[in-house]
């Protein structure tokens, strides 16, 4: 009697435990961008400390494009600063790098890039966060991969891991 009592306990048991696992193996605020595979929206934004210069999408074809969203008051966005410096040092020359401060200040963003190991690809002004509103962004940070004609290949919400981007990067080059 009691190996029936065992085998109809993990009849029910079992599917419920699959059930669980597949639910907490996803990240329930993660929605896949509708963007991939399509061109990035474009952008034309100021360049901080670029003495009035903007910088644009149309500016960094031909190169594959990385584009990080972020702000100071993004605790994540500090741990992910120095990964993103050092894939920028890596692979300078082949890759864009272009970081977009969404509702910040440039007092604050200056002092915060000083204290954070300071810059290796320019910074922009998202000036009423229209490229946010443009690329869907949800939360801090969130970076996207483009190809060198401009199609999102990736989207990364959170931290990006080191590994999996200089990857995602190489099949691009």
């Amino acid at each position: 009697m009691n190996k029936k009592v065992l085998a109809a306990g993990l009849l029910l048991v079992a599917p419920l435990v699959w059930v669980l696992a597949e639910g907490f193996g996803h990240d329930p605020s993660h929605i896949p961008s509708p963007l991939l595979g399509k061109a990035a929206p474009g952008f034309n934004l100021p360049v901080l400390d670029g003495d009035g210069k903007n910088l644009s999408l149309a500016d960094l074809r031909g190169k594959p494009t990385f584009i990080n969203f972020w702000a100071t008051w993004c605790d994540t966005c500090g741990y992910e600063h120095p990964l993103l410096l050092r894939l920028a040092r890596t692979y300078a020359g082949r890759v864009n790098f272009v970081g977009i401060a969404y509702l910040d200040k440039e007092d604050n963003l200056r002092k915060w890039l000083t204290s954070h190991g300071g810059q290796a690809f320019p910074t922009l002004i998202d000036v009423g966060t229209s490229a946010a509103v443009a690329y869907g962004v949800g939360r801090l940070p969130e970076s996207y991969l483009l190809d060198k004609e401009g199609v999102i290949q990736h989207k990364v919400f959170g931290a990006v891991d080191y590994g999996d981007m200089v990857r995602r990067i190489e099949e691009l080059l």
